[in-house]
């Protein structure tokens, strides 16, 4: 945690008030490590607070002195304010007690006597920042759509993704009486052993932007939990301190819950800001980043010919915040990107000019920031401690780029969600707005940062090529597949694809729907839990049952009512009649029976849901069950006439497990055990053996949890089978 003092300055300042000041020129501002807002920077909002980081922390004596700042504007007079020193005493914050005025300049001067924590002394330090001279963010704000959403101007309808129609066995529509009329449809085209995981997505009509509503589905896109929302909400999703987040156009902030989904806090940008719907991250020691677009007034006649004299233009800002919600970081487009650098396809003449549109916002390796802006088709590195730009990398027609594409000429084009993945590339999602023929995909390139060379290593279009005009992200799952949120345009869709391209899942929206981004994360609601967390069956005879206990226990206040179940399959059900009734803080048991109707497995999941008036809270308990006649002991197994490979005991297993297998002759026998990826785990078998049924014993207690499958050898005969470790 960082030490904050707070110090009220009033006295001291107002006692400043009656001496006549004269400000020295600017000086020993090159010495600080940053400092918000720039020195000599323009356009800043009133509500600003200054940011002064030296480089060292601050002395314990100078964050308990009161004569560190004199802060005035030259209308509105000499300024008290709280100081904070924030992140361990490196950082000095002073927030004003009331705002700058509009059109003035604001000068800061920092005392000589203040010391570091090893008692050097810190350089006197003046400054001066000017105040914009008209806000109008407060006319952004009631009609965000309008300035915000410039995206959907370019919005296609045309639909010519084949993907969508092709023709498999897993295509179906989502299908739920008991879902809301208005509750958006979707359609499961594909469906081949995707990622385990939940889907998070938030669509919304277009151009009406209602209904919205929160949602969290499973692979099969069976709602998990929903919640409908009275204003458009955007980018709702798991954040990396297992908060759920989520913004609303209503009041332009970011919400966040808990497991439960109860709201918890919010989080908006500062110093008169309005927040940006299109990121927010999080980090372990309590800061988040936001961003925020900056509307300003700016006579475009004169920076290019035939520009509007009464423009107005929109920038970016990103914001840290800290534990306490102070802004400790600050970086304006003003100070760093030229109007002119927007691609050609920009018109600077218009009335509103959205020059930058950046659209994410990533924490690198590190430490530094990378910055997706839409409208420079390019992502920049910026300094996360001085602010100052690393470098900048786009497409053709990006006009700042400093890279070098090796095997990608084109580059990329009005991209979205720029990621660095472990393996150290970067991937994004490329809308490819000014590609010829505009096509998007995703595409991960291995950056050369000391000679500023790009390589393309992968990417994925759909064929024929889906094209998303705005909006749109991609992620890299846990085991390489990459999870996609195709955006708005011609496929309006969600998939999950694999390294070799096999399309994993593929979830599909009607053209009259528009999806930010899509995520995909595992996750659990809290407010109810089934214990054990899944039921096991093992094996049952056909037309035989067994029925199995589940606990429930209500983790909140409020009484809960299961009024509906779901599973995939009509072989599970429960005995009990709904609604099952638990108390607060209550628990109760419920009977889930098992009844196979083939000699096969069953995979399920049992929904056990609380519906209620724009809103579903589910549990979801996993089911594994079988009726496999193959299952016998070894006395009444076959005879010896032939090479036989069961089905693993018990499956699922923790941590260990029996295989068994016949040989009707001597034979060299290996059995390997591989991962989901088919990389090797370990040789059970290796040896010449004897005509003989077989058992050995697989301890998987190092392994994580998943599917592997164990491969038997003999002779000239192969067989594999699947098996599930499941901790």
């Amino acid at each position: 945690m960082s030490i904050s003092t707070k110090i009220r300055t009033s006295l001291y300042l107002l006692i400043l008030t009656a001496v006549q000041f004269s400000y020295p020129q600017e000086f020993n501002r090159t010495d600080f490590e940053y400092i918000s807002p720039i020195p000599k920077s323009g356009m800043n909002m009133p509500e600003t607070n200054i940011i002064i980081r030296y480089g060292s922390a601050y002395s314990s004596i100078d964050v308990y002195s009161q004569k560190l700042l004199e802060v005035k504007g030259e209308k509105s007079g000499v300024h008290s304010g709280e100081i904070i020193f924030a992140e361990n005493n490196r950082t000095l914050l002073f927030n004003p007690d009331f705002p700058f005025q509009l059109g003035e300049t604001v000068t800061v001067r920092f005392l000589r006597s203040a010391k570091t924590e090893d008692d050097q002394t810190i350089p006197a330090l003046n400054f001066s920042f000017r105040i914009t001279e008209k806000n109008i963010n407060e006319i952004v704000k009631p009609n965000p759509e309008k300035y915000l959403f410039t995206e959907l101007s370019e919005l296609s309808r045309t639909n010519n993704n084949s993907l969508s129609e092709e023709s498999n066995n897993f295509r179906y529509s989502v299908m739920d009486d008991s879902l809301p009329a208005d509750f958006p449809a979707l359609e499961i085209n594909s469906i081949n052993n995707p990622t385990p995981g939940d889907i998070f997505y938030t669509p919304f009509a277009y151009p009406s932007f209602l209904p919205t509503y929160l949602i969290i589905s499973d692979n099969y896109g069976m709602p998990i939990f929903y919640r409908k929302m009275n204003a458009t909400t955007f980018d709702f999703k798991k954040l990396e301190n297992g908060k759920l987040a989520y913004f609303t156009t209503m009041t332009n902030q970011y919400f966040l819950m808990d497991s439960s989904y109860n709201i918890i806090d919010t989080v908006y940008t500062k110093n008169g800001y309005s927040t940006d719907l299109h990121e927010i991250i999080t980090f372990d020691n309590g800061h988040y980043f936001l961003m925020s677009y900056d509307a300003q007034q700016v006579a475009m006649d004169t920076v290019i010919v035939g520009g509007n004299p009464n423009a107005t233009v929109i920038g970016i800002i990103l914001q840290e915040l800290d534990e306490n919600k102070n802004v400790v970081f600050q970086w304006r487009s003003w100070d760093h990107f030229k109007i002119t650098d927007a691609t050609d396809d920009i018109d600077l003449t218009d009335s509103i000019i959205d020059y930058v549109h950046s659209n994410s916002i990533e924490i690198d390796t590190d430490g530094n920031i990378l910055l997706s802006s839409r409208h420079l088709d390019e992502v920049t590195k910026i300094n996360r401690q001085t602010g100052d730009i690393i470098w900048r990398w786009g497409g053709e027609h990006c006009k700042n780029n400093e890279f070098t594409f090796l095997n990608d000429p084109i580059g990329f084009s009005h991209q979205h969600d720029a990621r660095r993945l472990e393996n150290g590339n970067i991937t994004l999602f490329d809308n490819g707005n000014l590609h010829s023929p505009e096509f998007s995909r995703v595409a991960e390139y291995q950056l050369d940062e000391i000679n500023k060379y790009a390589t393309l290593v992968w990417e994925y279009r759909n064929e024929p090529s889906t094209y998303s005009v705005a909006m749109g992200n991609a992620r890299r799952l846990t085991n390489h597949n990459t999870f996609i949120g195709w955006g708005t345009g011609t496929d309006p869709a969600i998939s999950e694809v694999r390294a070799d391209g096999e399309v994993a899942l593929h979830i599909s929206f009607p053209d009259t729907l528009i999806n930010y981004r899509a995520f995909k994360f595992p996750w659990k609601t809290n407010l109810f839990v089934g214990i054990p967390e899944s039921l096991y069956f093992g094996y049952v005879p056909l037309n035989d049952s067994l029925e199995l206990q589940l606990e429930l226990t209500n983790n909140s206040d409020q009484q809960i009512d299961i009024n509906s179940i779901y599973t995939r399959e009509s072989v599970y059900r429960i005995i009990e009649t709904l609604p099952i009734v638990l108390t607060p803080f209550g628990a109760t048991t419920i009977t889930v029976k098992f009844k196979p109707e083939s000699d096969t497995d069953y995979f399920d999941d049992l929904h056990l849901r609380w519906n209620t008036e724009g809103q579903r809270i589910a549990q979801v308990i996993p089911l594994i069950g079988s009726a496999d006649p193959n299952f016998t002991s070894v006395e009444t197994e076959v005879g010896l006439n032939e090479f036989t490979l069961s089905q693993n005991y018990p499956n699922p297993f923790n941590p260990s497990t029996t295989i068994r297998y016949q040989l009707p002759v001597k034979s060299f026998v290996t059995i390997k055990i591989y991962d989901i990826l088919g990389r090797e785990v370990v040789t059970l078998v290796n040896e010449e053996k004897p005509a003989d049924n077989y058992e050995i014993q697989f301890d998987g207690s190092r392994l994580t949890s998943g599917i592997y499958f164990y491969q038997f050898k003999a002779g000239n005969y192969s067989e594999t089978k699947k098996m599930i470790l499941l901790k």
